[in-house]
């Protein structure tokens, strides 16, 4: 019999004459900043863990995880106070599901990376496995960080995500980092929209969509790890100083299917290897760099 983890119930101001009386919990929750949007009636929903009804994101998080029950994020603005980390190495072989009806989830007065996704317990000599990790839904994500706004994997590699899937996430870093940052994922299918840069470090046999934009960097970089067997699909690569970058000497067999480039340069690849870009658009004034000056990239036609 699976155990449930029990919930907190919503928590609601009452007026009587002319004073409120709030819980303690909700004020101090106002105070540091980790409240969650306006909690809604239901908060005992089968089989998914209600984060407005908790005082801030992170418990939700931790209780979801623990009751092997996927985080239902309802319509509103959850302002985190700290790093919200991601830990599903409890549920490494069945994963863990976040389900947002269009959330925001704001860390931008914090200075830090908003999401970290991990899967603890591995090192780099023996990386630690997560499997089916999945946001369903649209997930608004708001940083001001010099790290990712987002991001998947550890630096180190000790951690793989595979076959994590990403319906449709919006990040925007209002600092000198990146938007989504991934290190080590799998067999991915993640759409995304990544503001303020895409960042791929270790990415293996995954479909990656959707747009990137650096105003003054680049809008999608591979670098570091071994990246490879990929294939960017219809992305809309533009509002930067270069759309795309590739400087990992362990980048090779990636495949860009009809990207859209609008910068000033489309394409700088000093290293990597069979690389192919397939019918790429240029747009915006951009013009197709070069034959023979980039390296380990073929374009067709």
């Amino acid at each position: 019999m699976k155990t449930r983890l029990m919930r907190h119930p919503c928590r609601e101001a009452t007026i009587a004459g002319a004073a409120a009386k709030v819980p303690a919990a909700i004020i101090a929750a106002v105070l540091l900043g980790i409240t969650a949007s306006p909690a809604r009636a239901d908060c005992n929903p089968a089989e998914r863990i209600n984060a407005s009804c908790y005082s801030n994101l992170q418990d939700a998080t931790t209780a979801a995880i623990a009751a092997n029950q996927p985080l239902w994020l309802p319509a509103g603005t959850y302002v985190l106070n700290r790093e919200l980390v991601i830990d599903y190495a409890p549920l490494a072989a069945t994963g863990f599901q976040i389900i947002s009806d269009g959330a925001v989830i704001d860390a931008t007065a914090t200075g830090l990376r908003a999401i970290m996704v991990t899967c603890s317990g591995g090192t780099p000599a023996n990386p630690k496995e997560c499997f089916y990790f999945h946001i369903q839904g649209t997930l608004f994500v708001n940083a001001n960080t010099w790290e990712a706004a987002v991001r998947f994997g550890l630096n180190d590699y000790s951690d793989a995500h595979d076959s994590a899937k990403v319906d449709h996430l919006i990040a925007n870093n209002a600092g000198s980092g990146s938007a989504v940052r991934l290190n080590y994922v799998l067999n991915g299918d993640i759409f995304a929209v990544a503001v303020t840069g895409l960042l791929m470090d270790q990415v293996q046999f995954s479909k990656i969509s959707g747009a990137a934009s650096a105003t003054t960097g680049t809008a999608m970089l591979i670098q570091n790890g071994y990246t490879f067997s990929n294939t960017t699909s219809a992305i809309d690569l533009e509002v930067a100083q270069t759309c795309l970058a590739i400087t990992s000497p362990s980048a090779s067999h990636n495949t860009f299917v009809s990207p859209y480039f609008a910068c000033p340069t489309a394409i700088v690849a000093s290293s990597g290897a069979s690389n192919l870009l397939f019918n790429p658009l240029y747009g915006g004034g951009t013009s197709p760099p070069a034959p023979g000056s980039q390296t380990g990239i073929l374009t067709l036609p």
